[in-house]
């Protein structure tokens, strides 16, 4: 049984050398589904875990690539390696806290098919200004707000279709067991002033999904709508899966931390 990586990148020639180097080794294979014009895919051509590198017009042709677009690398793996694997779903931007491997280990042995990811929402804070932009990403930035959670891994099965829906991030078909936990990874949407600036430019014209932003490049908190942040010193204190309660106490307290 694998541990298939899909993952799906866009211009992210800034940070995909830090991720693939702190990813790589939780995964067996990569396939990629690259919207870049910045040479992101050209360096993810130089790492032996890459499998299949698919390019976004060569899938959506013109159009905006989605959460469903990940068909085509679903059935590219199927049609390698069949079905019955684990699949991880990857970033250009994100970095794993925890292991996908050892991750899949424990669900196996829960019965599970399906691992929900709690994400941890990476930002400029205030006291970083001005940011120094010479670190590594993991480095430079420190703080961070408790963000969404979504379902990241699977395990797929002769039923598994992606469909229409755009938020579709896993297939149809996946068995309904959860894990009992939620593993933790790091997301890095906006690293400097000026990737911000860009990338937010970027996304009105062509791009994958994006991370909604607001006003101001430094800030308190991620967005508004988060309660509070949280300086990173190594861990992540009462998140970390060491210290979590089961999967319902620990959705119910994530819903929390959102103001509504």
């Amino acid at each position: 049984m694998m541990n298939i990586g899909l993952l799906m990148t866009y211009n992210e020639a800034d940070m995909i050398d830090e991720m693939m180097e702190a990813n790589r080794h939780h995964v067996d294979t990569i396939f990629v589904l690259d919207g870049s014009d910045d040479g992101t895919d050209e360096r993810l051509r130089r790492y032996p875990e890459v499998e299949l590198i698919l390019k976004d017009k060569d899938v959506v042709g013109t159009g905006r690539v989605k959460d469903f677009h990940r068909q085509a690398l679903l059935e590219a793996a199927h049609e390698r390696y069949g079905t019955g694997h684990w699949f991880t779903l990857m970033h250009g931007d994100e970095i794993f806290h925890d292991s996908p491997r050892d991750i899949i280990q424990k669900a196996e042995k829960q019965g599970a098919k399906r691992v929900n990811w709690a994400v941890m929402q990476f930002f400029m804070h205030l006291s970083d200004e001005p940011l120094n932009t010479a670190l590594p990403v993991e480095e430079r930035l420190s703080w961070y707000s408790p963000f969404w959670v979504e379902i990241r891994q699977f395990k797929s099965s002769a039923k598994s279709h992606y469909g229409q829906k755009h938020h579709q991030v896993i297939p149809e078909g996946v068995g309904w067991q959860p894990y009992c936990k939620m593993p933790l990874l790091k997301h890095y949407p906006y690293r400097s002033p000026e990737h911000m600036r860009c990338r937010l430019e970027l996304m009105q014209v062509r791009a994958f999904s994006g991370t909604v932003s607001e006003e101001g490049i430094y800030r308190e908190t991620f967005t508004s709508a988060y309660k509070k942040a949280y300086k990173f010193g190594g861990d992540f204190g009462d998140f970390e899966l060491s210290k979590q309660g089961n999967l319902l106490s620990m959705l119910w307290r994530w819903r929390k931390l959102v103001k509504r």
